[in-house]
């Protein structure tokens, strides 16, 4: 590391220590000329953009699947834009290339799926799924999905030019299996999407019924585990993800659950990828893979890659169980100290619907939890994605609600 970084790191900190959240709506961008911009001002909106970014490394934050990323991945993250290598070019990057097989093997393994490549996210993820489901499956346009499912799938087909059609859900928002049975007796889909861990509530369909459901009637079945795919590590969760190996594809975002730095995305799948197109490459040495994402470095693994190698497994597994541990003792205060409607999952999100007098806002604005709507009622949404945060800090926040 250079003096000049050294010193810039230096003056970074001694700026932090001045720069508070209500500073941050005072500053200004600098604007963008012909010339830089003058130091003191850079380094100010730099403390500025590290003071805003440390919102969600609090004991209180539960609005959103933003974890705090962990040392072992955020220096997985500088060490990718660091090599910066296109893995288009495995040949030139034979130990980066090798890294990247290493952690797709062991995500194979843990899903049970033969085949995988990482993207930029889950919304990528379930396009290029049901993009891979319209070239091998032919026979219909239709795709069921529940209502609670991500709003990507509904992207995706319009996207492709897909016909989507929701199924309708429990009072937990699970997909319910007898309607998706009914829907495909009338119209035979192209794929089914289930979903493990919807972004409101949290709530896993019933995937063995959805599995035997797609089967049955010749459809792909698309899994989006973007949120609930991390339970996988759990040995208590084995049940519930028993049947993955018959799922046609899968995806799963460990940036959500697993502390990993955006973008940090799978897609696996249980067939090899169909070719999409027959054009000569007359400046690779490889033929491009018949995937979404084109060019791509460590960017996307070395974080992951370097989280389970520097740590270990146990330690992944430990983090997962802790943030759920939280969310179970937060649902159980919510139970025992108020008559709110709450709703549970076993990801680790609660929900909580309360009286129409009783306004929370302050509370959303300031980040610590959301507001969503569940069987049409709004309510306050609780996300444990980060094992620092601590059921007891949002009980004492809520406490003069009570």
């Amino acid at each position: 590391m250079n003096d000049e970084i050294i010193q810039l790191l230096s003056a970074l900190q001694g700026y932090l220590s001045q720069v508070t959240p209500s500073d941050l709506h005072k500053l200004e961008t600098p604007p963008i000329l012909n010339q830089a911009a003058d130091n003191d001002v850079l380094l100010a909106m730099l403390s500025a953009l590290i003071e805003e970014g440390s919102i969600h490394q609090s004991e209180t934050w539960a609005a959103h699947m933003t974890p705090t990323i962990s040392a072992s991945s955020l220096l997985g993250h500088l060490i990718a834009g660091l090599h910066n290598g296109n893995l288009l070019s495995p040949q030139i990057y034979p130990l980066l290339a090798t890294i990247e097989q290493q952690t797709l093997d062991y995500l194979c393994k843990l899903f049970q799926q033969q085949h995988a490549h990482f993207i930029a996210g889950s919304s990528y993820a379930n396009l290029e799924a049901l993009w891979q489901a319209k070239q091998q499956c032919a026979n219909s346009n239709i795709i069921y999905t529940s209502r609670a499912a991500h709003y990507s799938i509904a992207k995706a087909c319009q996207i492709l030019d897909l016909k989507l059609e929701f199924i309708d859900t429990d009072e937990n928002d699970q997909l319910l299996p007898e309607q998706l049975l009914k829907a495909c007796n009338n119209q035979t889909p192209l794929a089914i999407v289930a979903t493990a861990g919807t972004s409101t509530i949290g709530a896993i369909d019933p995937l063995n019924d959805c599995i035997a459901i797609a089967q049955q009637f010749n459809a792909w079945l698309h899994i989006d585990a973007a949120w609930g795919g991390a339970l996988i590590i759990l040995p208590e969760y084995q049940s519930l993800f028993a049947k993955l190996s018959q799922a046609d594809s899968i995806c799963f975002d460990p940036h959500k659950a697993w502390q990993q730095p955006k973008p940090a995305s799978v897609l696996l799948y249980k067939q090899p990828l169909k070719p999409m197109f027959d054009i000569t490459i007359d400046y690779l040495e490889c033929s491009p893979p018949n995937s979404l994402p084109g060019s791509r470095g460590g960017e996307l693994f070395l974080p992951l890659w370097l989280t389970l190698v520097g740590n270990g497994i146990h330690s992944l597994q430990q983090q997962v169980q802790s943030r759920l541990q939280q969310a179970q003792l937060f649902y159980e205060h919510l139970k025992q100290r108020t008559n709110w409607i709450i709703y549970p999952s076993s990801t680790g999100i609660v929900c909580f619907h309360i009286d129409d007098s009783t306004d929370l806002t302050a509370l959303v604005d300031e980040g610590i939890f959301s507001q969503a709507t569940v069987s049409g009622e709004k309510v306050y949404r609780a996300v444990f994605a980060d094992p620092i945060t601590k059921s007891a800090a949002l009980i004492t926040v809520l406490e003069p609600y009570f």
